[in-house]
């Protein structure tokens, strides 16, 4: 049964849609709505935000002035907490209210910093997404060191305690990792701290690939949903033996397990830098979406996954390197025309429809992910060469 679940979630993966692509269909009520409030309404609601953000300032830094190094190291408590904690947790509820989030519903139970030190939210889809932290009674986060550079934010993050990180300081990463291994394994001393794993906003129509920060210390999680105007915490996931000590395979299954309360594939998706990128057999490539749905059209027809039926190494020597839309059908098994239609579509075709047979053979071993990243090399090279004229000099 577990094997059978396994292939359904691959396959579900598989066919997943592009989850940096959001394609909006609005009705013309809808149009209107957006046109007339966008002019009357949205100004309105965010010069009050922007009052109230403003208003939280002060309090957010009777946290922390004044107070010496040693004690910013170390979890706040006193009169300071209390005043503070209190006074930006009710107008950060004011400010969501000013900005349209009328009721925060919240179902599950939270657990307690003993039972769960971390928390990870997802699917991270908007700059709103902040809100979770009001009914996670303002856990710690994770936060840019540049940051601290803009008004107000700096302010805040500073109040927060969040833990640092600098892109331009390569020691920062492992500081990072030292930090969270210590408030998690702190018996309850420090807050929760809240992850967003995904890193990075989506369309909300599959769960990006988890990065291993928040699973590094190996203790339990609380994973918690991100479904508006919902937010759903899930159980304490307690982790395994193996997972433990291989953060990365249990920031998969937690995924994983995240995906299936949503109802939306989990997919190998992240954000490398600036750039999309997805796993293609044993490859890490940019996000480009002629492959990508390539890929999804071979599914659907069952042509990939142990399905395909043909030799790539054949398709590679066709005669002059060309492949007619009937040889390509014939090589995988297809009968029906609109099945070879969808698939050469996505491949470059002369005035008599004949693809390049390499550039076929390649894109379907690249998907078939038999081949390591140096065999596919090697592979295009070899391909490449195969229908160059020979000189005789």
């Amino acid at each position: 049964m577990e094997g059978g679940s396994s292939r359904e979630e691959e396959e579900a993966a598989a066919a997943a849609p592009n989850p940096f692509v959001h394609e909006l269909q609005l009705t013309r009520l809808q149009k209107v709505k957006i046109y007339v409030l966008g002019v009357v309404l949205a100004p309105i609601r965010v010069a009050l935000a922007f009052v109230v953000l403003f208003l939280i300032w002060p309090f957010a830094l009777l946290q922390v002035v004044g107070l010496p190094d040693e004690t910013l190291q170390e979890p706040f408590s006193g009169w300071r907490n209390t005043v503070s904690h209190g006074s930006v947790y009710l107008l950060s509820r004011l400010m969501f209210f000013l900005l349209g989030f009328m009721r925060i519903r919240v179902r599950g139970q939270r657990a307690s910093r003993l039972e769960a030190p971390i928390l990870v939210a997802a699917p991270h889809s908007t700059f709103f997404d902040p809100i979770i932290l009001l009914p996670c009674d303002l856990p710690k986060v994770v936060s840019r060191t540049e940051n601290l550079h803009v008004p107000v934010i700096g302010a805040l993050l500073r109040f927060n305690q969040a833990i640092l990180v600098s892109r331009h300081d390569p020691a920062s990463r492992k500081k990072v990792v030292e930090e969270v291994k210590k408030r998690a394994t702190s018996q309850g001393k420090w807050p929760q701290v809240l992850f967003f794993p995904e890193g990075t906003c989506s369309n909300k129509k599959a769960l990006l690939k988890f990065k291993p920060g928040a699973f590094i210390s190996g203790v339990p999680i609380q994973p918690v949903l991100i479904r508006y105007p919902n937010s759903l915490f899930l159980p304490v996931y307690q982790p395994s033996a193996e997972e433990e000590i291989n953060p990365t395979l249990y920031a998969n299954n937690v995924q994983k397990v995240m995906a299936r309360a949503l109802g939306i594939p989990a997919t190998d998706c992240e954000f490398l830098g600036n750039l999309p990128v997805t796993v293609v057999g044993h490859l890490r490539v940019a996000l480009e979406p002629r492959i990508w749905e390539l890929g999804k059209a071979l599914r659907r027809n069952r042509c990939l996954a142990g399905d395909i039926k043909c030799q790539p190494d054949s398709l590679s020597v066709c005669a002059l390197g060309r492949l007619k839309p009937t040889d390509l059908a014939h090589r995988l098994g297809l009968a029906c025309p609109e099945a070879i239609e969808e698939l050469c579509i996505y491949f470059q075709q002369d005035s008599d429809g004949n693809m390049d047979s390499r550039e076929v053979a390649l894109a379907l071993e690249t998907l078939e992910g038999e081949h390591d990243p140096p065999a596919l090399t090697s592979r295009a090279f070899e391909t490449a060469h195969l229908h160059q004229p020979v000189s005789h000099i």
